[in-house]
């Protein structure tokens, strides 16, 4: 039986098939840290929302939308299941453990790739901004970081990828991640394929 999320999936079989190979050659050569390829699996599953919500030049109803979401829903997920079964048969080392992180790394895709994706009208500039955002609030939370600790704040650990001495950055990140990404899929939500329709009248 062909669902419309199973042929959605298939149509984007090789985008699909990269996003989840992305990350792998860093994660296999990496024995003490995966950060680097939490990196990757996140920009892997960001080009597959891409191509899932990439514009078509006309409105799309909210059953369209929402096989466009579980269809990336079901991508994005198994590739941080098998992200996360390769860093631990590989002893990749994490303060926070792997599959919450392959998790929340995905997230950004989910929320803000679709949104920022129909607003722009193409994936790749979406992609880009979505990881400007992502630094940008790296940058707030080491900002916070330095105000609570002072001067000596990245010597002491403040601002690692380190669970152990530097809870308050990642939670500021990771935190501040999902809020941004709920708001784009909810703002996603409401505006639908409204760039599009713009477009056909210019």
């Amino acid at each position: 039986m062909n669902s419309p999320v199973a042929t959605l999936l298939r149509r984007h079989l090789i985008v699909w098939g990269f996003a989840l190979l992305l990350p792998l050659p860093v994660l296999l050569g990496v024995s003490e840290s995966g950060g680097i390829a939490l990196v990757y699996l996140a920009l892997g599953v960001a080009l597959l929302a891409g191509e899932i919500f990439r514009p078509t030049g006309g409105a799309e109803s909210p059953t369209t939308r929402q096989t466009k979401y579980i269809a990336l829903a079901i991508g994005g997920s198994a590739n941080a299941v098998v992200f996360s079964f390769l860093a631990i048969l590989t002893e990749a080392r994490s303060s926070i453990p792997f599959p919450l992180l392959a998790a929340l790394s995905t997230v950004p895709a989910i929320g803000l790739v679709p949104w920022l994706t129909v607003r722009c009208g193409k994936p790749y500039p979406a992609i880009v901004l979505t990881g400007v955002v992502a630094v940008g609030v790296k940058l707030a939370a080491c900002v916070v970081a330095r105000i609570v600790y002072g001067p000596d704040f990245i010597a002491l650990g403040y601002v690692a990828d380190d669970w152990r001495t530097a809870k308050l950055m990642i939670s500021i990140f990771w935190a501040g991640m999902v809020v941004i990404s709920v708001a784009g899929l909810m703002a996603y939500s409401r505006c639908g394929a409204r760039p599009d329709a713009n477009a056909q009248a210019g």
